[in-house]
């Protein structure tokens, strides 16, 4: 019987990755060795009159030979104990949000290492800092900001995150410190403290000739928030609250990590419920902004998510900056971020000849709304298939990226890169390289990443058929937006504990598990309540618990739905599932 043939467009991406098997092996063998000879070589060449440090007769000496015995009897050790490491690589791993890495980038990241460049400075990162910038260019171009963005990678999203509330704050800390100043010389321009979220800084700092060390000297993260609240109460009578945070329920906890750093306190998130599909709800905004107006609380940021971490949901970013855009036009300028660590590289699926087809319409648009907010956060170490660790902060231009810069003696500012505006201090090379190489390689189009994202969701849609029709009782949280399935088994008139425990149960069952890896997530009664309560309709369950369990499925591996494999991944892991529900 003849193997089904994989597509010809597609046997072009099959040279990107190592494959199942080491497919690619043999080829990646040269390739690494030809790469390390080349390092050596390059080494070797640079000051050959220096002459060697370390002599034959060294290297032939007892004490040496002994020594590299140790190291090789030592990574030995190690090289074993990493046997036991989860094989993410292999389609049955279908847990988290990460999966295989491209050859690209894995080439990328050890020529950079090889190296171990610190892009803090151009001192120590000549070529990996001007890669850097390249490859942010080539990010921003792929979610449709226009020329002259800016950004930097990041150890993660988390920290992506938290560079934008720190640029949040800082925008904030000028307008906070210009007020100070103002009313210092008996000035009453700002009719509210909401309306410091105004765009007019420029303007009113030079109407009142103020320089921006005289602003920052009066900003609150110069006199911390207890003596600015101090002296604004004395020039004004009123106290200072401080500012909020509008988020939706389906926020990464990483916003709350940046809020106790920054010390604005959790009571600075002001959450935006979500809808019945858990994605923002338009009119909740809408109510957040009025009441924020109403409570004078300037607003730091609006965030939307761009790929959920629990469902992989994505919020509906152009209805939200049409919402932004309104009060723009009312001359009050709220910043709009956008977390899409997780979804941001499908816009790569919008760049090309033929958009995809696989997004819904909603997604799709979505999406193209990234193009027209302020900032985002992605991670190329998870849909960019680059190696840990490595995130991206970008801004649409220089005005929104702008940041108090930290200066260093040691640093000369002419050969910096960008690192005083950093959270982070040395920052490797090896992300940005790896990112580079995969960019120019893959492509961020329909045709490269936008091909092998589309993999994921042709998997996606071949596992929720298989899974209507052969498993009784499935419930799929839907819409499913992107790659990341989320389902239960709930029949018609049982108790949420009920199908909570089945699934707990089903879960125990696939860790100890040798074929197939999959995650679990919760759906929070509170903040997905809407949600929550549309599933329970749709099967008469009594919703008697606080969450609802869920088995989680991210079907990132681009060879799930192999058609020339010997086994059949979507298939041989519902009937597992199906034995271990009988089970339990």
């Amino acid at each position: 019987m003849n193997k089904p043939k994989c597509d010809p467009n597609e046997v072009g991406l099959k040279s990107f990755f190592l494959g199942p098997q080491s497919e690619n092996g043999d080829w990646l063998r040269i390739r690494w060795m030809k790469l390390l000879d080349e390092w050596l070589h390059w080494r070797r060449g640079l000051f050959p009159a220096d002459g060697a440090a370390i002599s034959r007769a060294d290297q032939e000496s007892e004490t040496f030979q002994k020594s590299r015995e140790k190291l090789e009897r030592a990574l030995a050790v190690i090289s074993s104990k990493l046997e036991l490491e989860t094989p993410k690589f292999t389609p049955r791993y279908i847990g988290h949000m990460v999966s295989e890495i491209s050859l690209p980038a894995m080439l990328g990241h050890v020529c950079a290492l090889l190296h171990n460049p610190n892009n803090t400075s151009r001192e120590v990162s000549r070529v990996t800092s001007r890669l850097e910038e390249e490859a942010i260019g080539d990010l921003a171009t792929m979610l449709g900001f226009p020329a002259g963005a800016c950004g930097h990678f990041t150890s993660g999203g988390t920290i992506a995150n938290i560079e934008a509330l720190w640029r949040a704050m800082i925008r904030l800390d000028r307008r906070l410190g210009l007020l100070l100043a103002m009313k210092e010389g008996g000035g009453d321009d700002f009719t509210s403290l909401f309306h410091l979220s105004d765009s007019r800084l420029e303007e009113w700092k030079d109407l009142f000739g103020l320089s921006e060390d005289e602003i920052r000297e009066r900003g609150l993260l110069r006199l911390g928030p207890w003596e600015w609240g101090r002296q604004f109460q004395k020039l004004t009578g009123n106290s200072f609250q401080g500012p909020v945070i509008l988020v939706p329920g389906n926020k990464h906890f990483s916003w709350e990590k940046g809020a106790a750093l920054l010390g604005l306190g959790l009571d600075a998130f002001w959450q935006i419920e979500l809808d019945e599909q858990g994605r923002m709800d338009i009119s909740s905004l809408r109510k957040s902004i009025e009441s924020a107006m109403a409570h004078q609380k300037p607003i730091l940021a609006v965030i939307s998510v761009g790929g959920t971490t629990e469902m992989g949901e994505v919020d509906p970013i152009a209805h939200v900056q049409d919402v932004l855009d309104e009060y723009k036009n009312r001359g009050l300028h709220i910043l709009h971020h956008v977390d899409a660590a997780y979804g941001g590289y499908f816009s790569s699926m919008l760049r090309g000849s033929e958009v995809s087809k696989k997004l819904s319409p909603e997604v799709r648009d979505s999406l193209a709304g990234i193009a027209r907010v302020d900032s985002v956060t992605l991670d190329p170490h998870k849909l960019g298939y680059i190696p840990y660790a490595c995130g991206a902060f970008l801004t649409r231009s220089e005005v929104q990226y702008k940041n108090y810069e930290f200066k260093a003696p040691y640093l000369l500012e002419s050969n910096s890169s960008r690192w005083g505006a950093t959270i982070e201090g040395s920052r490797p090379g090896t992300g940005a390289t790896a990112t580079w190489l995969s960019n120019r390689v893959l492509g961020l189009d329909t045709n490269g990443y936008g091909r092998i994202l589309q993999k994921g969701l042709e998997a996606r849609d071949d596992m929720i058929e298989n899974l209507k029709k052969e498993v009784p009782g499935i419930l799929i949280a839907e819409p499913v937006d992107l790659n990341i399935i989320c389902f239960s088994v709930a029949h018609a008139g049982e108790r949420l504990s009920q199908i909570n425990e089945r699934m707990r149960r089903v879960f125990e069952k696939f860790e100890a598990s040798p074929t197939f890896s999959l995650s679990r997530t919760v759906l929070s009664a509170h903040s997905y309540k809407r949600l929550v309560n549309r599933m329970a309709r749709e099967r008469d369950v009594l919703v008697d618990a606080d969450q609802w369990v869920k088995l989680r499925l991210v079907l990132m591996n681009p060879f799930v739905d192999s058609r020339e494999t010997t086994v059949q991944y979507i298939p041989e892991f519902i009937a597992e599932l199906k034995s271990y529900l009988r089970e339990a």
